[in-house]
């Protein structure tokens, strides 16, 4: 069953498929001829047993993907997808789930977006789209699922990697299957399912910085039909980053530490015999120190105009100490911020998965999950011991979902379908402390006359007491925001065998969604409201089609090609500083067009898969930061206008000799703005896009020596590069970040006798010192900071398995 789209979308499509750029056309073209090369080295002369054999033998190891709503081999697969197994983690010394970017191409992945502070708070690109922004008022743009449960905050997305069977990336706008809020892509994580065979591990690391980390499982059988798994894991290690006291530098804090401990309890229910149900609940708690940030600049001259040169003669200089760039510390991790310093979360969770085989033909999947979070996380800007740029953040959400798919084959099984609706409700509240160049208003106020000398009784610039504009420069702001969502949604896709090779897929997902927005934002010393209780309430609705055509040249090889139509939530502007601030924006959305191939040549002993891509983006909705005609800083989110994107990847893995494996990759990303909207002042046509490198590669390199009795000893090295980065949509150079590579290296000795394993390991091996975000108030406050990734780090693992 195939839902058909309507016509006025497929004359969208039609339409914007028409205006595709000509370097679309050469790159597919490069790509088409690069597969039937391929495809001429894969067919070699050999009878299909021996072929089979071979494979067997020697060959990469098939992954199966659930992506489409089944299981099939991603080699099969025609979609841009990246799948980690569990064992593919390890080998690569990666914790959490953010450290999984440097290995897929046209990936972004980082922590503490917009100078938040909070090292739990993903950011997430996937081929120029993502989001920069944390409030709940604004969604991401890559849609992130643990075990089919959408996780819709960025709020707790660096996850730990505990007990995964894989971790899928998939690339470009996943609109019919997943939905609403995948317009970049979307990665799906999948735990390993309880077995009932009393089987297990326990890890214990060891590292710089005093690491301690203590993960582990056990799988057990409570009875016939009911098998449980316990999954643990404590992370510990001190901070990479010193408060010192200005003047003598003496610690009083420190930043960067890790302190978490995460559990899963997973248990699966053989009802009968074709019905099978998965309970899983899990628990996340974090109470560590805020992310290092580092202050790189500081307008002492006052070129950026602003405040910071009024707050210095009014507030600094009185007191005697101004805001200056003797705050800035050379070392990449130390300040001497004094104000909060908190990062924590409490995050849980259960969801019930049913699955119930109807016939050989026909399945039925239920998805039932509710989540709870809380988290409070601070971050003092200005790095100085002044109250000069402070924030902290207490928010709590919570949400419900349901999901219904019915999955089956008809026409003697040349059609391949799956329906389903979808239900989701979320609410989430948050309170804000924003702490801007405390003690100007109270200044102002005590000051005898306005500054500029005008009569107090018709003033034309701040000062004295009772001057209505002292008012507009009192930011220290109290803000309260709740956000209540609800989201409908039916969906279906079919695949339809047209020939033993050739396969035609398409599918449809109507989407509604209705956001309720309430605020209030208070003036802390002056007292006066920016906005009083205020409810503002929007609903969009969405049609997002896909097509695909894909042909299986022979066993080796599969070309195919797609468009598919995404689209990101509207949302609204969750830092307003005027009434007329509080606004909407639209959805953002994109089609997409690929061309791509997966190909198996030298007996299954290489496998390499390429794509290259345009789509048209519209509605942006980008960040600015800007400052108004008083100096003020001004933050908002708008529909920007039109951009047009385009790129390719390439992924290759090998296995020349038994014991050698290879994996590489490298990704290029072209992202062009084309059309900005009326309006749009904070930056030109010109600007390239955020957290999207031109190029990104990577690297891994491991080879394992037999030993006696069967034991292993095997060394891995891997390295990732990445171009340079702007952190900011005003592409603000101080802030960007250079291209850079990173290496790490593992040595791991397995012991097959006793079932242990022990491993050593080296992260940042070169201690490359580089950006991973940034933030700037250059107009407004005269400040810019950044935070680097993290210093060479050794350790030392074991592992005993049961």
């Amino acid at each position: 069953m195939i839902m058909a789209t309507t016509g006025i979308e497929y004359f969208k499509i039609s339409k914007s498929f028409s205006a595709m750029k000509s370097n679309l056309v050469r790159r597919s073209a490069a790509c088409v001829t690069l597969v039937f090369v391929l495809m001429g080295i894969s067919t070699t002369a050999h009878s299909a047993e021996e072929e089979e054999a071979e494979k067997t033998n020697r060959g990469i190891e098939n992954t199966i993907v659930i992506v489409r709503k089944r299981p099939e081999n991603i080699q099969d697969t025609p979609i841009a997808i990246t799948a980690l197994s569990a064992d593919q983690l390890a080998e690569r010394s990666l914790t959490n789930l953010m450290e999984v970017g440097a290995f897929v191409p046209n990936v972004s992945m980082n922590s503490a977006p917009s100078s938040s502070g909070g090292g739990n708070n993903s950011q997430i690109y996937i081929r120029g789209i993502g989001q920069q922004d944390f409030l709940f008022t604004t969604d991401p743009g890559v849609g992130l699922y643990v075990d089919g449960v959408f996780y819709p905050r960025t709020l707790g997305g660096v996850m730990d990697l505990l007990d995964l069977e894989q971790v899928e990336v998939l690339r470009g706008p996943q609109g019919t299957l997943f939905g609403k809020n995948t317009i970049g892509g979307a990665i799906s994580l999948t735990s390993k399912k309880p077995k009932g065979d009393n089987a297990g591990y326990l890890e214990l690391t060891l590292g710089d910085f005093n690491r301690r980390d203590l993960r582990g499982t056990f799988d057990f059988a409570i009875n016939d039909n009911l098998a449980a798994k316990i999954a643990i894991s404590s992370k510990n290690r001190d901070g990479i980053g010193k408060r010192l006291e200005f003047g003598t530098d003496r610690v009083l804090d420190e930043t960067g530490d890790e302190s978490s401990i995460s559990t899963r309890l997973s248990l699966q229910w053989k009802a009968s015999d074709n019905v099978v149900v998965d309970f899983n609940a899990d628990y996340t708690k974090e109470r560590e120190k805020g992310i290092p940030t580092s202050l790189i600049f500081v307008d002492d001259a006052g070129d950026f105009g602003g405040l910071g040169g009024l707050w210095n003669f009014l507030v600094g200089g009185p007191s005697g100490q101004i805001m200056s760039s003797d705050f800035i510390i050379g070392n990449r991790y130390d300040s001497y911020a004094t104000g909060a310093n908190q990062n924590d979360l409490d995050s849980f969770g259960g969801s019930m998965d049913i699955d119930w085989t109807i016939d050989e033909n026909l399945s039925f999947r239920s998805i039932t999950a509710y989540r709870e979070m809380e988290a409070f996380f601070s971050q003092d800007a200005d790095a100085s011991p002044l109250s000069f740029q402070e924030t902290a953040q207490n928010q709590d959400q919570t949400q419900f979902s349901q999901e219904v798919q019915l999955i089956g084959s008809s026409l003697e099984e040349k059609l391949e379908w799956v329906v389903g609706a979808f239900y989701f409700d979320e609410f989430g509240r948050d309170r804000n402390d924003v702490r801007l160049v405390s003690g100007l208003y109270d200044a102002l106020e005590a000051f005898p006359f306005p500054l500029d000398g005008s009569p107090i009784t018709a003033p034309t610039a701040p000062g004295g007491p009772g001057n209505p504009i002292n008012v507009l420069l009192d930011i220290d702001f109290d803000i309260f925001n709740e956000i209540d969502i609800t989201s409908y949604a039916i969906f279906s896709q079919g695949s339809y065998k047209i020939t033993d090779k050739l396969n035609l897929t398409a599918g449809i997902r109507y989407s509604f969604e209705e956001k309720s927005y309430f605020l209030n934002h208070t003036r802390v010393n002056s007292g006066v409201p920016i906005i009083e209780n205020t409810t503002v309430v929007e609903d969009w609705s969405s049609f997002t089609p896909m097509a695909s055509i894909d042909y299986k040249v022979n066993e080796d090889a599969l070309v195919y090609a797609s468009v598919t139509q995404g689209f990101k939530s509207g949302g609204f502007n969750g830092r307003p500083t005027t009434v007329g601030a509080v606004d909407s924006f639209e959805p953002e959305e994109v089609v997409s067009y690929e061309l791509g191939f997966k190909t198996s040549w030298a007996d299954n002993t290489i496998r390499i898969n390429g794509a290259t891509f345009f789509a048209d983006y519209t509605d942006l909705q980008l960040n600015s930061i800007s400052a108004d005609d008083t100096g003020n800083l001004v933050l908002r989110i708008q529909n920007a206008g039109k951009a047009e994107i385009s790129g390719f990847e390439l992924e290759i893995q090998a296995r020349p000799v038994d014991n050698m494996d290879i994996i590489g990759s490298v990704g290029y990303t072209d992202f062009e703005i084309t059309e900005l909207d009326a309006g749009v002042s904070d930056f030109t046509i010109d600007t390239e896009a955020v957290k999207t490198p031109k190029w990104n590669a990577s690297l891994g390199v491991q080879y394992t020596w037999e030993l006696d009795a069967g034991n292993l000893l095997s060394f891995r090295a891997d390295g990732s590069y990445q171009g340079k980065t702007y952190q900011d949509i005003q592409n603000t150079e101080i802030i960007a970040s250079a291209a850079h590579s990173i290496f790490n290296a593992r040595l791991v000795y397995d012991n097959f006798d006793s079932n242990w394993q022990v491993a050593l390991f080296v992260t940042n091996l070169t201690d490359k010192r580089y950006i991973t975000n940034g933030f700037q108030t250059l107009t407004s406050f005269g400040l810019a900071n950044v935070i680097y990734g993290r210093p060479r780090e050794l350790g030392l693992s074991f592992k005993k398995s049961f």
